[in-house]
């Protein structure tokens, strides 16, 4: 019955409904509608392939069709965790209806250091040569050249107010007063202290979700 509907978008190879439980009850208190789809190739989603915030912001610009189908005059905000921090981030440049607000949660802000990160983590050895490959075998699947693709290209042309999110324990501090500089009248930091990737919501629990709110009040109709 809101008019207000939060879009949840979970990170790589998570499972949507566990990592958005707790967030999402936390919105439904608020009175809000709340939508936690699976992204492509995870769980009940249909795909081959995880494309790490390449093609995945043209699933939610679907979803957010879908939900303006369902509420043509009302508000969306969309929230994302990691890999979904990232997807948020790329969106921020796009014209989309009724979309007031974006939140990222410790967002992956290059899909080519993610995929170095990932290279560096799983393979050890040979690890520049698998990136390479992953490279090159990006762009032949999806057309996608990863040293053009940042997100913060996408920031700087952002349409929309932006919270950035993570952990003192992230060391993000400096990354996110750099994107606050590309975008100062609309972008909000917060550093939630002694948490690590991704657990804010339940180490820091009302330090965040009370900034959620103020943010929310601030940016929505």
């Amino acid at each position: 019955g809101s008019n207000v509907t939060v879009k949840c978008v979970h990170g790589y190879t998570s499972h949507a409904e566990r990592e958005w439980a707790f967030p999402g009850l936390f919105y439904h208190s608020l009175g809000y509608n709340v939508l936690i789809p699976y992204q492509r190739a995870h769980g009940l989603s249909e795909g081959k392939y995880i494309t790490f915030g390449g093609l995945e912001p043209l699933d939610m610009i679907d979803w957010i069709k879908l939900i303006n189908e369902l509420k043509p005059n009302g508000s969306i905000i969309i929230h994302g965790l990691s890999m979904g921090g990232g997807i948020v981030l790329n969106l921020a440049d796009k014209e989309l209806k009724n979309v007031k607000c974006l939140i990222s949660d410790a967002p992956n802000v290059s899909i080519a250091s993610f995929f170095e990160n990932v290279s560096k983590s799983v393979f050890k050895k040979n690890s520049d040569k698998i990136y390479d490959y992953l490279l090159k075998r990006y762009f032949n699947e999806f057309g996608i050249d990863l040293s053009n693709y940042d997100s913060i290209n996408f920031i700087t042309n952002s349409r929309y107010p932006l919270l950035l999110a993570a952990g003192s324990n992230e060391k993000l501090d400096d990354l996110f007063t750099m994107i606050k500089s590309l975008n100062p009248k609309k972008t909000d930091i917060i550093i939630l202290p002694g948490c690590n990737h991704g657990n804010g919501m339940y180490k820091q629990t009302n330090m965040y979700q009370n900034k959620i709110k103020e943010f929310i009040l601030e940016n929505t109709d």
